[in-house]
């Protein structure tokens, strides 16, 4: 009797899906998990009392590569022995409960230090607020927030087991009782939580701080046209040079992510949506456009370690201490900024 593995194998688009499970989680693997170990401790070195930005990204080195293997190096040991999530009814529950927790927890991190970066170039005189402190309690609550909305999965889920031609297939699924809120609720919720809501709040933001960039560039080109502010410009460069790296580091990670999880958000919505009951050859073709999302949700939590090397924020977290032995107040570059527009304004 074949097992209904062998009925799957004799589509082509099952055939291709478990080619993609079998050779890029591996790599997937290796990359996130170097890249996100690097990062946390190249980042940690960093005095995170006075850089809040570290602080968030420390923490999203460890919530992605907690992701990595919760979810992708599940899926990937799956394919070879029996699925972790599928030995016990309590690895089921937690399974199912980390896997959403960490990626959501990892997504609106990134929305907060987006935030912070907002205030930060938007509102400079606001910029104290954005501390270390505030920094860890916003991780705290993000982390209470997000337990709160997933603990569900720990009642709302079981291992069930069905017969398939006499063959016994294990299933970690919703319970009877929970089927709706589970499988036809919660796909919007999380996509609502995961990707459409964290889409929103970034494209936004990152707008005003494009904005924001492109006229301070120009306000940077005026002040360099009057020799009376050369001596104030050159005393702003080194602190403004650092705080543009990081800017452009977020405005990278946040559109890398809104382009790698959007796609799982819309496939989500879509299987919600679908007919349940269909034949193998439809099955099959949504296994793998699943899975072609899925690899992507995970690129996402696999590269900032790159994504801050690309952008010069390790070279930053390497040379900062050294490059500026002394930092000036925040008072004194606040004052500094408002003589180079009174001075720029008594010119024009």
């Amino acid at each position: 009797m074949e097992t209904y593995e062998e009925t799957l194998m004799m589509y082509r688009d099952y055939v291709i899906y478990k080619h993609i499970l079998s050779v890029v989680p591996p790599v997937l693997l290796i990359i996130g998990t170097f890249g996100n170990i690097f990062s946390f401790f190249i980042l940690i070195k960093k005095n995170v009392q006075k850089a809040s930005t570290y602080c968030y990204l420390i923490v999203l080195a460890v919530m992605d590569l907690l992701v990595l293997y919760v979810g992708l190096f599940r899926l990937w040991l799956g394919q070879f022995m029996i699925n972790i999530e599928e030995i016990s009814n309590g690895l089921c529950k937690l399974v199912k409960f980390l896997g959403y927790f960490c990626s959501d927890v990892s997504v609106w991190l990134i929305v907060a230090v987006t935030i912070e970066r907002t205030v930060v170039v938007l509102f400079p005189l606001k910029a104290r607020l954005c501390n270390a402190r505030t920094s860890r309690l916003c991780i705290y609550i993000l982390m209470l927030i997000f337990l709160l909305v997933n603990c569900h999965f720990l009642w709302s889920v079981n291992l069930q087991h069905f017969s398939y031609n006499s063959s016994i297939i294990s299933k970690c699924q919703a319970k009877i009782g929970y089927i709706y809120i589970v499988d036809i609720i919660w796909p919007w919720v999380d996509a609502v939580i995961y990707s459409f809501l964290p889409f929103l709040i970034i494209i936004i933001l990152n707008s005003l701080i494009i904005r924001n960039l492109i006229t301070a560039k120009k306000k940077r080109n005026d002040l360099r046209q009057h020799s009376l502010l050369l001596s104030n410009h050159s005393q702003q460069m080194a602190g403004s040079e650092t705080s543009h790296k990081i800017t452009c580091m977020l405005l990278v990670i946040s559109f890398v992510f809104l382009v790698t999880t959007l796609p799982m958000a819309i496939v989500l919505i879509h299987t919600s949506l679908a007919d349940s009951v269909v034949d193998d050859s439809t099955l099959t073709r949504r296994i793998l456009i699943y899975s072609i999302a899925e690899m992507l949700m995970y690129l996402n939590h696999s590269i900032n370690f790159f994504l801050y090397y690309a952008t010069g924020s390790i070279e930053i977290c390497r040379n900062d201490t050294r490059r500026q032995p002394r930092k000036e107040s925040l008072k004194t570059q606040k004052l500094l900024h408002l003589n180079a527009i009174e001075s720029l304004s008594s010119h024009e």
